[in-house]
């Protein structure tokens, strides 16, 4: 007997054949596809499979407990594939009617409290294919630490792929073990700085493999020198990570790309502190925004978290000493050269040469507000 789990919103249970209709819309919506192994003609007679075989001989044999998940209705399906030694793999999958709305993060919970409850189960493990942020975004919520990331380790529909893996215990809180930055849009009169998109690839490309870029960009110049949908996946996912806050500089009329600047260090021996990264495309530079981006950045990150801003105390950055055009916009958005370090800043692919830090304080800075 397949058991009943509610939280009063969501609803977990068996399937039924009154189900499979919308069970073949959820199965050949094109998220669904992307994200999963599913056949491309996916058919109501695979729908009725699935739920008068596959599911019961699961519960049968136990190797697999799926559940249709309702919320005013069908709006998809979630399982925990058993493996032994206390080991169980989540899968779930939502109708598109139903996203958007918590739906799943809330099925996904009511699964997981039963499911540690079984003696079978103290570890499951998710899986999902690089670049399925949804699925992901399910899995913070819920607590999972994403371990790693494997490459080629499912195939799709004869293909391999590359997939994040991830964890969580029975004894494990359900809370997620990272913040998830989500960058504001931070705007003035010229400039927006706002979340990478996939139509940026083309143009982050060209400025990671400018020569003025690689010269200045010293010992990161390999990891560079990838292509730009590489580099908005490690964007995206160092954001997701609560590793950096990462904006694209866009302009405010045409949202073109014209650079890119970043927040990192966030979570050092000073937690009151974090550094800056940026890179302005070759088309873009000596127009002033570089000084105009770090102005935004600083504006926001020093606003108090209670006014939706980082609430940080200081902002540092470092650059070479003959990157005139990197220093001059610094001191124009308001930050003071504080020291040279002889020799120590890669330029090139093998030379160094002094670097020079700058910083700026927040005059506004109150020890007794928290941290974001």
């Amino acid at each position: 007997m397949i058991p009943v789990l509610t939280d009063g919103e969501v609803t977990l249970r068996a399937h039924r054949l009154s189900d499979v209709d919308e069970m073949v819309v959820q199965c050949t919506d094109p998220l669904s596809i992307a994200g999963t192994g599913l056949p491309l003609a996916y058919t109501p007679e695979d729908a009725v499979r699935y739920a008068t075989e596959t599911v019961p001989n699961g519960w049968q044999n136990r190797s697999e407990w799926g559940f249709a998940v309702e919320a005013r209705g069908f709006a998809g399906s979630v399982s925990l594939r058993l493996h032994g030694d206390g080991i169980a793999d989540i899968a779930y999958g939502l109708h598109p009617a139903a996203r958007g709305r918590g739906v799943c993060a809330r099925a996904v919970k009511l699964l997981l409290d039963w499911g540690f409850e079984q003696p079978e189960i103290d570890l499951v493990t998710w899986h999902a294919y690089v670049g399925n942020w949804a699925s992901r975004r399910v899995a913070w919520a819920n607590g999972f630490r994403i371990d790693t990331t494997i490459e080629k380790f499912h195939s799709q529909r004869g293909v391999r792929v590359d997939c994040w893996v991830g964890s969580l215990r029975a004894d494990d809180t359900r809370e997620p073990k990272t913040p998830w930055h989500v960058p504001p849009v931070l705007e003035n009169d010229r400039l927006r700085l706002r979340p990478m998109r996939d139509t940026d690839a083309d143009r982050l490309g060209e400025m990671h493999t400018d020569e003025r870029t690689l010269n200045f960009i010293g010992r990161y110049r390999a990891a560079a020198q990838t292509d730009g949908a590489t580099k908005i996946r490690q964007i995206r996912d160092q954001n997701a990570a609560g590793q950096r806050w990462s904006w694209c500089m866009a302009d405010r009329e045409t949202d073109q790309l014209i650079g890119h600047i970043q927040l990192h260090s966030l979570e050092g021996l000073d937690p009151t502190t974090a550094e800056l990264g940026y890179v302005v495309h070759p088309d873009a530079r000596g127009r002033g925004v570089l000084t105009a981006a770090l102005d935004l950045v600083a504006r926001w990150a020093f606003r108090p978290v209670a006014d939706g801003g980082l609430g940080r105390r200081r902002l540092v950055l470092n650059t070479a000493g003959s990157n005139a055009a990197s220093r001059y916009a610094a001191e124009k958005a308001g930050f003071t050269h504080i020291a040279t370090e002889p020799a120590a800043f890669p330029v090139g692919e093998s030379d160094f040469e002094d670097a020079v830090t700058y910083h700026q304080l927040n005059p506004r800075w109150e020890p007794s507000v928290p941290q974001r």
